[in-house]
């Protein structure tokens, strides 16, 4: 140890040596900066050091003076109390050995002693008789004021401490009787024992009375009796160091009898002067069961209205609060009362919680307003009362969040399925038989009531989730109700092309259902339709809009993504529902159609004229039901296939163009046609759209040797059009002969060749939607 210890000095005073020569060092060089001042400072540092030093020394010497004083009145202290020890320890010397010479000189001293102890246990006899005699009475107005207080469990309990104290004095002397007899015959025992049997019974009624008042802790707090919690806490703390004593103090030697039965032992260890209660323990046991009933009963009462309790749940922050401000105040610090009080109460909590969701089924409903609520019970706890989630063990749900979350996604998709086959079997109903008109707007446009539904049906999703901070789950509803609307998609898609095929093939042989199953109306419902999809592509923007405001930042490209993927299917569905009404149309055209620039029909009668009048009755009659964007979009449709049926209309096998008159016959066609799609789209739309066929009737008409340029000029514009069209145009003149046709041809074919042009990065246009060959 020497060793070691000097080992130890020198390390220490070898750093001190190394750190006062570091801080020397460095005061030195923040003293002499400049070179200059070696001749400058050097002898006023020198001074200045000196004088430091010699202060710093008679202080030293002071201190080292001041502590050898002290050291010397320490060791003359020291054999002062040495000397005084030897004196007391000779004067108890003396003591004794003058006691054991009196005794011996005393006559009849030991008979004196024996009539002394004899006197002592009379009187000590006639005390214990006493108090038996007594012991009646005092149960029996003990029991009377327990019985007071028993009348009113929350109250003041006036009684409390006095019955404890008289019960106390009662518990003493029957534990010192039954000590003082332990060693008695057993039938003495059993009798000492039936008659302490009322104070045993007595002692149970009140600890169980006791404790039935601790289990009202928070209920006395609110009723405005604190004074009776005060009282408990002091019976406590008496018993708990009555239980120190005891615990500590030597048991005497305890002998039985072997013929000692079971019947012949109380209740209390007998070897000991008093049994161990533990009250502080039973206390908190009490507080225990009082808070898992309360919860338990709060589940029981509303076990058939879930969301009632999370209601009753959110109370428990307030009873909290009233033990951190009211309880905590009045209890030891070793008891930590308001910490007990908050793990229990989580934990009864988590308890019920986990049997909701060990349930068979949850509505999904609740499942959201259980996630919802758990994460607000964590942040009440907190910001209410400061307590962090990490003490808050074990964890509502166990982590089963996301579980749950995914149980809810899996419920909002069955549900949303069933609710959406319901719309579509009620709204397609009315689309395939159309039994009556198409319900109408404020605008008198033609409308399917399925959207309005179907977007309530997802407005209401979203504000059940809305209340939730989890931005996944958000994300994971809106994504299954985009789903959904993709199948909306797709079922009005297959329910309108079975419809139109209906249309096009009604022959019985073909389809397997006869002319009369196929109900009218059905341009008027595809308007409904095009119009509702309208409709619903401007509902899904203002949900997107209302999205955006509710969900995290990290979510928004994703759900962006799905709801403008759901509006394009919606204007997706309305342009298939204008073609086929354009289609409906130019199938009510073909025959009139077919007969253009044939001989003689085309040259004797105005077929124009009926395809104009059947394109403007068409028009005017879904210009008054159908949404202005989509009449427009609708018109430019009808115009661009119009102008392609025309072309499609130079290749009708009868085609023959007797000139000059086949050309201005074509101009009238044109003319009618412009004037009237001239109503709806502006002249450029219009003349830039029926400029292929003006350049087919400048190459007809054109001279067989200026022929070329005509030609060239139109394949310049429309590269895709095919050389075969051309040829067979000329081929259809009457005033050309085979050779002459050919040899335009063969220098159109050169051209072509000539120029050499890729057509593979080519835009289409009209040429290559329209069948010419």
């Amino acid at each position: 140890m020497t060793t070691g210890s000097t080992y130890l000095d020198i390390n220490n005073t070898s750093d001190v040596v190394t750190d006062a020569t570091e801080t020397a060092v460095f005061r030195i060089a923040d003293l002499l900066r400049h070179p200059d001042d070696l001749t400058n400072k050097l002898s006023s540092i020198r001074k200045r050091f000196n004088l430091e030093r010699a202060s710093i020394d008679a202080q030293l010497k002071t201190a080292v003076e001041s502590q050898l004083d002290d050291a010397q009145r320490g060791l003359d202290n020291l054999a002062f109390t040495y000397a005084e020890n030897e004196k007391v320890r000779g004067n108890l010397k003396s003591i004794d050995e003058r006691c054991t010479a009196a005794q011996n000189t005393i006559r009849n001293y030991a008979r004196i002693k024996k009539i002394s102890r004899t006197h002592q246990n009379f009187v000590s006899t006639k005390a214990m008789v006493e108090q038996f005699q007594q012991l009646n009475s005092q149960v029996a107005r003990i029991r009377s004021l327990l019985a007071d207080d028993e009348e009113r469990l929350l109250g003041p309990a006036p009684n409390l401490l006095l019955v404890h104290f008289k019960l106390q004095g009662l518990e003493t002397f029957r534990n010192t009787t039954l000590a003082k007899a332990r060693r008695s015959p057993p039938d003495v025992l059993n009798t000492l024992h039936d008659y302490f049997h009322k104070v045993d019974q007595l002692e149970q009624d009140f600890e169980n009375h006791l404790f039935k008042v601790a289990r009202q802790t928070v209920d006395l707090i609110k009723t405005g009796h604190a004074s009776t919690v005060v009282r408990i806490v002091k019976i406590i703390e008496t018993e708990e160091r009555a239980d120190e004593l005891a615990s500590i103090q030597e048991a005497p030697a305890f002998a039985t009898s072997p013929t000692s039965s079971a019947d012949e032992v109380s209740s209390y260890d007998a070897s000991r002067p008093r049994p161990i209660k533990s009250y502080r323990i039973k206390f908190f046991d009490a507080l225990r069961d009082s808070i898992v009933e309360e919860i338990g009963q709060m589940y029981v009462k509303n076990r058939d209205n879930l969301p009632e309790v999370l209601a009753q749940f959110d109370t428990i922050v307030d009873n909290l609060i009233l033990v951190h401000d009211e309880l905590v105040p009045r209890f030891p610090k070793r008891y930590n009362i308001f910490h007990f009080y908050v793990l229990e109460y989580h934990r009864a909590i988590y308890d019920v919680v986990n049997q909701i969701t060990a349930a068979a089924e949850i509505e999904p409903g609740f499942i959201l307003q259980l996630l919802t609520w758990v994460g607000d019970y964590y942040a009440s706890m907190s910001s209410r009362l400061d307590v962090s989630e990490e003490l808050l063990e074990p964890r509502l749900l166990d982590g089963q969040e996301e579980q749950l979350t995914g149980e809810y996604v899996k419920l909002v998709r069955t549900k949303l399925a069933e609710w959406l086959s319901n719309i579509l079997q009620t709204e397609t109903v009315d689309f395939l038989q159309r039994r009556t008109a198409p319900e109408t707007d404020g605008s008198d446009n033609y409308l399917l009531a399925g959207s309005v539904i179907v977007f309530q049906m997802f407005n209401q999703q979203i504000d059940l989730v809305s209340s939730s901070s989890r931005g996944e789950l958000l994300y994971n509803v809106v994504k299954e109700c985009c789903r959904m609307l993709d199948e909306f998609h797709k079922a009005w898609t297959r329910i309108m092309d079975a419809e139109y095929a209906k249309f096009l093939d009604p022959a019985p042989s073909k389809s397997h259902h006869t002319s009369s199953e196929i109900a009218e109306g059905l341009p008027e419902y595809l308007v409904a339709l095009a119009n509702d999809c309208l409709r619903s592509s401007e509902f899904s923007e203002q949900l997107l809009q209302r999205i955006e405001q509710l969900i995290d930042a990290s979510f928004q490209p994703l759900l962006e993504e799905q709801i403008k993927a759901a509006a394009d299917g919606f204007m997706k569905l309305s342009r298939r529902a204008s073609q086929i009404l354009v289609d409906i149309i130019l199938i009510d055209l073909r025959p009139a159609f077919s007969l253009l620039h044939t001989h003689p029909q085309w040259y004797d009668q105005d077929i124009m004229r009926f395809v104009v009048g059947t394109l403007e009755d068409y028009c005017e009659d879904f210009a008054a039901v159908m949404a202005e964007y989509l009449f427009t979009r609708f018109t430019t449709e009808l115009m661009d296939r119009v102008v392609g049926a025309y072309i499609e209309s130079f290749r009708n096998k009868t085609v023959k163009f007797r000139m000059p008159a086949a050309p201005d016959k074509i101009r009238s066609d044109l003319a009618q046609l412009t004037t009237f799609f001239n109503l709806y789209k502006t002249a450029k739309r219009v003349t830039a759209a029926f400029e292929p066929i003006e350049k087919i009737v400048a190459f007809v008409e054109s001279n067989p040797r200026m022929a070329f340029l005509d030609f060239y000029s139109m394949w310049r514009a429309y590269p895709d059009c095919p050389l075969e069209f051309f040829e067979w145009l000329l081929g259809r003149r009457d005033d050309l002969d085979k050779a002459t046709v050919k040899e335009v041809m063969e220098a159109c074919r050169n051209k072509v060749q000539e120029e050499g042009r890729d057509l593979s990065g080519v835009q289409p246009t009209v040429f290559g939607r329209v069948k010419l060959k």
